[in-house]
């Protein structure tokens, strides 16, 4: 019984002992924000694709250090009191974020959607309001995206 007091009492912690990157992350609303708008786009459909999950969790490596082993712990921390906070000021945090850092979120959203076989309506709205919201003209992103490749 002592141990699921000890578990629960974790829970409502204000600083989760996260090992190495997560630990970082769990610190940085910023990024925080962004790694929660990013799995909104795995859950845009409202079906968890397997491709898709591969490449956020392979954006999450490329871009914060977050290595594949931490997905459970990931999870977690994005399902935690804590990230819902981030959640709700997800826009206004990534207001911070220059025009190019802004841009990149944009283009892993887009290869998010990208990886699923057939881009559903639902990943192009979200993609859509992302863009509106961030300040951005997805018309140009996906061009620059088109001329980079």
């Amino acid at each position: 019984m002592k141990g699921l007091f000890a578990s629960i009492a974790g829970l409502f912690e204000r600083k989760p002992h996260l090992p190495g990157k997560l630990g970082e992350l769990s610190e940085d609303p910023v990024a925080l924000a962004e790694i929660l708008v990013l799995f909104r786009m795995v859950l845009a459909d409202g079906i968890v694709q397997p491709s898709q999950l591969t490449t956020f969790e392979r954006i999450c490596e490329q871009h914060f250090g977050i290595s594949r082993r931490d997905m459970p712990e990931l999870h977690a921390l994005l399902d935690s009191p804590r990230a819902r906070a981030y959640d709700t000021q997800a826009f206004t945090l990534l207001g911070q974020l220059d025009t190019e850092a802004r841009t990149s979120l944009l283009d892993d959203m887009i290869r998010i959607a990208d990886a699923n076989i057939v881009r559903d309506e639902r990943d192009d709205r979200l993609i859509r309001r992302t863009a509106s919201l961030l300040g951005l003209d997805l018309a140009a992103a996906e061009a620059e995206k088109r001329d980079r490749s």
